[in-house]
């Protein structure tokens, strides 16, 4: 009889699993996509349904129209706490912003707390999202509640590219043309800024052409 009962409970945790990960991609539909009328009010009950069911996803679009006031009322303390939720829910995304918001004291972050920032971070790194790597790099590279250490930003900065983020690959790039923290190396530069420039960076794709024209 146990065995029947954890069988139907495990059951009906992956049936709210499934049907959160549907809200959330219904609510994107309605911000805009696949032919979809436009209505974030709809998307924002759906995020917040999600987010109820415990989908890290929902609680961080949730928390980000909560803050800029999309589809509710805004609420930057509401926000905040969502973000907090979706970042304990191990979204990486929700942990990249709260860095964000305690790197400069907005969006519900109290004030200003830079070894915060730091945390939040390096576990959105840890949760493979390519911009915490990237943010996380520039805490190192410019010592920000740390040590400046360039080789450390170096490290996240190749992390953040790996992980297909143009803004990583754009500052692995410079430092590889500037020879920091590593040795100078045009063609590496070059490689990097057109990875960048492939993902979408117009900084990057103006920096190729200056090298093109430079050699």
């Amino acid at each position: 009889m146990r065995s029947i009962v954890i069988l139907a409970l495990l059951f009906t945790a992956s049936a709210a699993h499934a049907d959160a990960t549907a809200d959330v991609k219904l609510g994107e539909k309605y911000l805009g996509g696949d032919g979809v009328k436009k209505d974030e009010a709809k998307a924002f009950g759906l995020f917040v349904k999600a987010c109820d069911a415990k989908n890290g996803t929902g609680c961080m679009y949730a928390g980000g129209m909560t803050i800029a006031g999309t589809g509710t009322t805004a609420d930057a303390a509401k926000g905040f706490a969502l973000r907090e939720k979706a970042c304990t829910l191990n979204n990486g995304p929700a942990c990249n912003d709260l860095g964000t918001s305690w790197s400069e004291g907005k969006d519900g972050a109290a004030k200003i707390d830079l070894a915060k920032a730091k945390s939040m971070y390096e576990k959105a790194c840890n949760l493979k999202d390519g911009l915490g790597c990237y943010n996380f790099g520039n805490v190192y590279r410019l010592g920000e509640g740390v040590a400046a250490d360039l080789k450390q930003a170096l490290t996240y900065f190749g992390t953040s590219c790996d992980l297909d983020q143009p803004k990583g690959c754009t500052e692995l790039g410079i430092m590889y043309y500037e020879g920091k923290a590593v040795p100078k190396n045009v063609a590496k530069a070059t490689e990097l800024l057109t990875k960048s420039c492939k993902l979408g960076s117009t900084v990057a794709c103006k920096n190729v052409e200056l090298l093109k024209k430079s050699n």
